[in-house]
Order: C-alpha cells, then structure tokens, then sequence
C-alpha cells in the first residue's frame, strides 16, 4: 500500500510540475562568456591560473580574468591568430610570479602580475600597442 502511494505522489508531482524551459531561456551565458565591452579593440582572453606555493607544497590557486585593448587591427588580428602562444606566455608568467614572486599568505600583487602580463604580451606579439586589462585576481586556497 506504501509504494502504491509513493507512486501516485510521484506521478502527481510529475503531472503539476512546470515543463523545462526553451532552450534559449536556459541557455544563459556563462560569466566568462559575457561582453565586457562593445569596442571593437576589445579581446577577450580565457581566464589563466597557475599554482602558488606555500613552503614545500602547493599552497592554491591563483586565477587571472582579463582582456587585451588593442587599438591597432593589424595587430588586434594578430592576437587573435597568435591566442595559444600568448595563453602560453601568460601561464609562464603567473607560474612564475606563482612559484617565486608569491608568499603564502599575502595578497596577490595586481602591478606586478598586471607588469608581467604586460611584457609577455609585448613579447609574444613582437610590438607594444596591447593592453592589459584586469577584470579580476583570485586566489583559490585549499
């Protein structure tokens, strides 16, 4: 008698609950998805993150959400094409200041993280023109 219950309150909860949205009303875009900016010198880049270290051990997680602004389109496409070698660059860096430049328990260093993503940028493109926007630095910590 029990599951007999539990079955019609099961269909009836089925029966009144509300269907599944469209597709485009579920589908909203994800944080690192949205347009930040409508100008057409704006690059979106994927956030980067590498670990830091705490002594011996890995101590978190340091995650960088930012954009290039680049004025120039011969460079701009340039960038574009050149993606993976600067998503390169900039995990270099961050696992550098990571590893190096970070002590446990400090606050991430925005100029000196902004100041070395800056120059990979500059490296990795061959010319200056590039710049480096923070949108965010976080640091994950177990």
């Amino acid at each position: 008698m029990d599951t007999l219950f539990a079955t019609l309150l099961a269909s009836a909860a089925l029966a009144l609950s509300a269907p599944p949205p469209a597709e485009e009303e579920s589908a909203a875009p994800a944080v690192s998805e949205r347009i930040l900016s409508t100008s057409p010198s704006y690059v979106r880049m994927e956030p980067v993150s590498a670990s830091v270290r705490a002594g011996a051990y890995m101590g978190g997680v340091l995650e960088v959400q930012f954009a290039l602004d680049i004025p120039d389109e011969a460079l701009r496409e340039q960038a574009r094409a050149s993606t993976l070698r600067l998503r390169d660059g900039y995990v270099t860096a961050l696992t550098s200041y990571g590893g190096l430049g970070y002590r446990a328990g400090d606050v991430p260093d925005f100029v000196r993280i902004t100041r070395l993503l800056q120059q990979s940028t500059d490296r990795t493109l061959g010319a200056r023109g590039a710049e480096v926007l923070i949108r965010s630095i976080a640091l994950h910590e177990p």
